[in-house]
């Protein structure tokens, strides 16, 4: 009991100078292995077969969002033109409609 005792403390006071812990005792619990290997790799193949599934089902979607947007994209822009054109000939206009009344003073 004196000497676990004394292990114990020592390992606390080597912990407080930077030594390093004990790591036979953790390694213990860190690389214990389960011996469930097959129904582990098992559940991994059903959820990446889902996740493949659900990859495919969600490909279409997204193109067809993406060619949506893209289809948004070009008629804004052509409305942007379209109003930019508009919007000079409205100007083009009233700069003629000035000159008429300043020549018809």
């Amino acid at each position: 009991m004196a000497k676990a005792q004394s292990d114990f403390s020592d390992s606390r006071q080597s912990d407080l100078r930077g030594g390093l812990p004990n790591i036979s005792a953790v390694s213990r619990f860190v690389f214990h292995f389960t011996r469930y290997g097959q129904k582990s790799q098992m559940g991994f193949l059903v959820a990446l077969i889902a996740m493949v599934i659900v990859f495919a089902l969600m490909l279409p979607l997204i193109g067809s969002i993406y060619y949506d947007t893209l289809a948004v994209q070009k008629e804004s822009k052509m409305q942007i033109e379209r109003m930019e054109r508009l919007r000079q000939q409205l100007e083009y206009e009233r700069q003629q409609l000035d000159r008429l009344k300043n020549e018809s003073k």
